[in-house]
């Protein structure tokens, strides 16, 4: 069943991977880089510190895996066919700069899996920038493609994570499923929302 989850979510990320991949070629989805940026570098980090915590158990941590090259192909599709420019807000330059302390830490110490739960706050942290701009706009910002193939993957992969009782391989998946889950549900919201108001207009 582990080996299972592990290929549903593999081929799960390709398909809805290439199906917001083929939006933003087409202009209907257009990310922010920096976003995508700061998200590769967490992701990235958390890969590889768990890799070493977990001595290469990259089976019972594939969502992790899977996200980095989620992430990579949306950047470098972002980079390949939209004019946006990498322009760090203040909150992506100090996200980095904890990125780069919780590097330092890492290497005086060597304790891989404080680095991977330092990282886990940092990843969690990316999102208050798009949950602050989704409550101030009040509306939909993002395609769905972006965010509900990690929610469903993220759920599909706290299987195998619980079965073989790996806390850092949860702790991955539910982090992300909450905070996949929740841009959802405010995308959703603020979309009913903004539909129910354009009929009352009419």
């Amino acid at each position: 069943m582990k080996d299972i989850c592990v290929w549903i979510i593999c081929v799960c990320a390709v398909v809805f991977g290439s199906c917001y991949v083929y939006k933003i070629w087409e202009r209907k989805a257009i990310p922010t880089t920096s976003t995508w940026i700061i998200f590769l570098v967490g992701c990235g980090m958390s890969l590889t510190t768990y890799i070493i915590a977990e001595n290469g158990d990259w089976k019972s941590g594939i969502m992790n895996t899977v996200d980095v090259a989620y992430v990579a192909a949306i950047l470098v599709a972002i980079l390949l066919w939209t004019e946006n420019k990498v322009r760090f807000r203040p909150f992506e330059k100090w996200y980095l700069v904890g990125a780069g302390l919780i590097l330092v830490y890492g290497v005086a110490t060597g304790n891989a899996w404080n680095l991977n739960i330092l990282t886990q706050v940092l990843m969690s942290s990316a999102y208050l920038p798009m949950f602050h701009k989704l409550l101030v706009e009040k509306k939909k910002t993002d395609s769905y493609f972006a965010w509900i193939p990690p929610a469903f993957t993220a759920a599909l992969a706290l299987y195998p994570a619980i079965y073989e009782g790996n806390a850092l391989a949860v702790l991955y998946a539910a982090r992300a499923l909450f905070f996949t889950l929740v841009t959802v549900f405010l995308m959703f919201y603020y979309q009913l929302k903004s539909k129910r108001t354009a009929s009352t207009t009419q």
